[in-house]
C-alpha cells in the first residue's frame, strides 16, 4: 500500500513571508542596539554585562519564534513540536557539537592560522554544525505525524539551526562573561542567519526525501550540500572580517560586512527554498511527483546511512587537515643549525637572531635562536649572566627560576626556566607576566640561545611544542 501525505501539496506562502520578516526584524534590531551603543556608549562589567550578553544571545531566535507564531495563527502547525526541534537543537550542540568542536579539538584556535587552517577547520566545522541539525530533525521529528508537508522539513530544520545557533552564542558570552551591545548582538545575528539560513535548506531535503520518492543519495547529496556551503561561508567570513570580538563597551562602528552577508545568505536562501518547495507542491498536484514506496523505511534507513558516510568522510578530511595544521613542522637550516617549527608559527627574524618564529594567531608564544661568540673563558653560566643582565635593562623583575645541565644535540647546554613582566609600555598595552626556557648550548666557540616566552596563560600549551622544536635541532 502507497501512503500518500494529504497535505504534501498544500502551498503556505506564510511560512516565507514569516522567514524573511524575520530576518529584517533581526537586522533592524541590530541596528537599533549598535545606534544604543555607538550613542550612549554604555560601560557595562561584571554581572550586568554577562546578563546583557545572555539577552542578546536569545533574541535572534525569539524573533524567529514570534513571527513563526502570528502566522502560525493561521495555517496551524504544533508550535510545541517547533520549540522541541529548537530545544533538541540546541542541547544536542551543547552536549556534543560545541564540546567537540570547542575542546577536543580546539577548532578557533588554529581556524585562521593559514589559509589550510581555513579549509580544513571550515569543513570540519561545517559538517558537524550540519550533522548536529541533520541529527535533530531526522532522529526526532522526521517519522512524526506532523510531518507532513514539504514546508514541515524547512520549519524544523530553521528550528534545529536556531537552536545550534543559540547554543553557540551562549556558549561564547559565558566563556567571555559578555560581550558589549554592539559588537556582541552583530556576533550573534551572524551565528544566528547562517544557521538558520543552513538549516533551512537541509530541512528542504529532508522535507523532499519524506514525501517523495527519492534514491538513497538524495538525502546524503543534501547534507553534504549544506556542509560545503557552511563551509564556504565561514571561510568568506573569514577573509571579510579580521580582529576579534569586543568586550565591555564598544569604542567605535564594529564591522558589519559578516553581518551583511549572513543576512543576505539568510534571504538568497529562504528565497531559492521557497521556489524550490513551490516548485515540488506544483509537481504533486500534476501528479508528476512519486509518493514513497510501501517499504520507505528501508529507503530511510539506506538514505540515513548515506548521509552518515558523507558526514564521516567530510570529518576525516576536516581531522586529517586539522591533524597536519596542529602537528605539521617547517623545516628550516640556517648558520649550521637545522630543526624544523611548528607549521603553524611565523617566521619573523629580527637583526640580531637567526630565527625567530611566533605563534601570532594563537596563544603568541614565540621561538628565537640567537648566535654568540663566546669569549676567552666565558661559558654557558656566563651567557646566562649576560642575558639577565639584557632582560632586566628591557623589562621588570626578571628572575631566574630553575637551572640546570641538560645536553641539546650532543652539545653541553644550560636550561633555565625564567620569568619577567612584560610593562607593555612601547605599545599602551596592559602589563602581563611572561614566562620562558633558556637552552644555551656551547658549541664550536659560540653559545646557540635558543629561547621561548609566552604569557603565563599559554605557557602550558607552548611548553610542548618548545621541546620538541629543541629536540628537532641539529647543530654543528
Amino acid at each position: 500500500m502507497v501512503r500518500t501525505p494529504l497535505k504534501a501539496t498544500f502551498v503556505r506562502q506564510g511560512i516565507w513571508r514569516s522567514e524573511l520578516l524575520a530576518v529584517i526584524a533581526l537586522l533592524a534590531f541590530v541596528g537599533l542596539v549598535v545606534a544604543v551603543d555607538i550613542t550612549f556608549q554604555p560601560s557595562l562589567g561584571g554581572i550586568m554585562l554577562l546578563l546583557v550578553g545572555l539577552v542578546l544571545a536569545v533574541v535572534p531566535a525569539a524573533l524567529w519564534l514570534i513571527f513563526f507564531y502570528l502566522q502560525d495563527r493561521l495555517e496551524p502547525e504544533p508550535i510545541g513540536d517547533v520549540a522541541r526541534q529548537f530545544l533538541i537543537g540546541a542541547a544536542l550542540a551543547g552536549a556534543f557539537g560545541i564540546p567537540l568542536l570547542t575542546q577536543v579539538i580546539r577548532v578557533q584556535d588554529w581556524l585562521y592560522r593559514d589559509t589550510n587552517s581555513l579549509l580544513f577547520g571550515s569543513l570540519l566545522t561545517g559538517a558537524v554544525e550540519s550533522f548536529m541539525i541533520y541529527a535533530t530533525v531526522r532522529y526526532f521529528m522526521f517519522h512524526s505525524p506532523e510531518f507532513d508537508e514539504r514546508t514541515d522539513g524547512v520549519v524544523y530544520g530553521t528550528a534545529a539551526g536556531l537552536g545550534l545557533a543559540t547554543a553557540t552564542n551562549l556558549q561564547f558570552i559565558l566563556a567571555n562573561g559578555g560581550s558589549a551591545l554592539g559588537v556582541g548582538e552583530i556576533y550573534v545575528a551572524e551565528v544566528a542567519l547562517a544557521h538558520a539560513a543552513f538549516g533551512g535548506l537541509l530541512g528542504y531535503f529532508l522535507g523532499r526525501a519524506k514525501l517523495e520518492r527519492e534514491p538513497s543519495w538524495w538525502l546524503a547529496a543534501g547534507f553534504g550540500l549544506t556542509a560545503l556551503l557552511s563551509a564556504s561561508c565561514e571561510i568568506l567570513r573569514g577573509q571579510l572580517e579580521s580582529g576579534s570580538i569586543s568586550f565591555g563597551s564598544a569604542a567605535r562602528l564594529p564591522s558589519v560586512t559578516g553581518l551583511l552577508l549572513a543576512g543576505g545568505l539568510a534571504i538568497i536562501v529562504t528565497l531559492i527554498v521557497a521556489v524550490l518547495v513551490n516548485r515540488d507542491v506544483a509537481r504533486s498536484q500534476r501528479g508528476e511527483a512519486m509518493p514513497p514506496d510501501a517499504d520507505a523505511q528501508i529507503g530511510d534507513r539506506q538514505a540515513n546511512w548515506a548521509v552518515l558516510a558523507v558526514f564521516g568522510l567530510l570529518a576525516l578530511i576536516g581531522l586529517v587537515g586539522w591533524n597536519s595544521v596542529t602537528h605539521g613542522t617547517t623545516s628550516f637550516a640556517i648558520d649550521g643549525i637545522q630543526g624544523a617549527y611548528p607549521a603553524a608559527y611565523t617566521a619573523a627574524t629580527g637583526d640580531d637572531e637567526l630565527l625567530r618564529v611566533s605563534d601570532a594567531l594563537g596563544g603568541g608564544s614565540s621561538f628565537v635562536i640567537r648566535s654568540i661568540p663566546l669569549a676567552s673563558g666565558q661559558d654557558a653560566k656566563s651567557i646566562a649572566t649576560q642575558l639577565a643582565g639584557e632582560r632586566g635593562t628591557d623589562s621588570s623583575f626578571y628572575r631566574v627560576t630553575e637551572s640546570a645541565e641538560q645536553p641539546v644535540s650532543n652539545a653541553p647546554a644550560l636550561r633555565q626556566r625564567f620569568a619577567f613582566v612584560d610593562t607593555g609600555a612601547l605599545v599602551g598595552a596592559t602589563p602581563q607576566v611572561v614566562e620562558g626556557i633558556n637552552y644555551i648550548i656551547t658549541i664550536g666557540g659560540r653559545a646557540v640561545v635558543v629561547t621561548m616566552t609566552a604569557s603565563s596563560a599559554e605557557i602550558n600549551q607552548a611548553e610542548p611544542l618548545f621541546e620538541q622544536f629543541v629536540q628537532s635541532l641539529k647543530l654543528s
